[in-house]
């Protein structure tokens, strides 16, 4: 017979104030007080059954849930009820644990089926009283976690300064030159972090960075632990990226472009180090403050990326406009896939679509 069937909250140590549930039921069976100790998975915030079993037990006996002798049982469910463990827990002379088979635990507690095949996290009593205790604990338990004041302030500056996407598209439906939407991207560098910044917000953008022998138009650091070094050489959208010809070629403005860009990443990776020393140094520059190429830095604007390992760096070209997307994708991939270090061509109409914003 079931005695007792309740969400039990129960702190980490004796002297803690930080708390943690279990769901706890006990039977009286031909072996007297049995007590199941289940484990509540993603709704415990705390420490797990195990990591606490001699604190629960003790707490369960001194406020009178349980009144010794019992047999306490540590229980945790798995997706498939027959795959569920048990473990008969033994305190003296020190703590030690003992498996059980899924017959014998309803043996002990003359118990059917239906009782351990009951999953917690779905029946609706127990989620419930589950969750009244863990927002009892704290309000705001599962909001995601505030971040510090500086990444909020940055994140309105950013937000008040956007660039509507609608802005940016109307210019590129007029056919704007290179130079119309040079000026417009130059006003909202954090066009190109939304569009390239991974892990999301962990970027500096550059506009005009000496590369090689000459500036690139735009260029992203991002990443994790390697950097990523994003190179974008931008063109007009003043005209078709595949030209109608039987040739279907790109046209010519973008492979000046990609003529250009494959140049600078030639003597880059023959003085690869010294380029990676040098990116790194203009990447604590601008952490620090420093101004240096307009820099922009995203809402975490210190990036989690080591000095001392090699650097990703990829190209992009963004230029022209689309008339079949599917085609032209199979092309630009293809191109991708034949150049040396590999650069992704982008028309403004794909590129477009990479942006969050409305």
């Amino acid at each position: 017979m079931k005695l007792l069937d309740i969400v039990y909250s129960y702190s980490a140590t004796n002297n803690s104030l930080r708390c943690s549930l279990c769901r706890v039921r006990s039977f009286i069976g031909s072996n007297g007080i049995i007590v199941l100790l289940t484990e509540l998975n993603e709704l415990n915030d705390g420490l797990s059954v195990t990591n606490a079993i001699e604190n629960i037990i003790d707490s369960l006996i001194n406020q009178g849930y349980v009144v010794p002798p019992a047999i306490f049982i540590e229980h945790y469910e798995k997706t498939d009820p027959k795959n569920d463990t048990f473990h008969k827990v033994i305190l003296t002379p020190h703590t030690h644990w003992k498996k059980l088979s899924r017959k014998e635990v309803l043996n002990l507690i003359n118990g059917n089926d239906v009782e351990l095949e009951n999953r917690s996290l779905k029946n609706n009593r127990i989620f419930d009283q589950a969750n009244k205790i863990r927002y009892r604990h704290d309000p705001f338990i599962d909001s995601r976690n505030k971040e510090s004041n500086n990444i909020i302030k940055r994140r309105i500056e950013i937000q008040e300064n956007k660039i509507p996407k609608d802005s940016i598209n109307n210019l590129i439906q007029s056919g704007a030159s290179e130079q119309e939407l040079q000026r417009l991207l130059k006003k909202d560098l954090s066009l190109f972090g939304e569009a390239y910044g991974k892990p999301d917000d962990e970027y500096i953008c550059f506009s005009e960075y000496p590369l090689a022998n000459g500036f690139i138009d735009f260029v992203v650091f991002t990443g994790r632990s390697r950097m990523d070094i994003i190179i974008i050489e931008i063109k007009g959208a003043d005209f078709n990226l595949v030209n109608s010809n039987h040739y279907a070629a790109f046209n010519y403005k973008i492979n000046e472009a990609a003529t250009q860009i494959q140049n600078r990443l030639g003597l880059i990776y023959r003085e690869l180090n010294a380029f990676r020393k040098s990116a790194h140094n203009h990447r604590i520059q601008a952490e620090n403050g420093v101004k240096l190429y307009n820099a922009f830095l995203g809402p975490y604007s210190k990036l989690q990326v080591d000095p001392n390992k090699d650097v990703n760096i990829r190209s992009v070209i963004i230029g022209g406009r689309t008339i079949n997307d599917l085609e032209e994708s199979y092309k630009r991939q293809d191109y991708e896939s034949r150049t040396t270090p590999p650069i992704r061509i982008e028309s403004w109409d794909t590129w477009l679509r990479r942006l969050k914003r409305l």
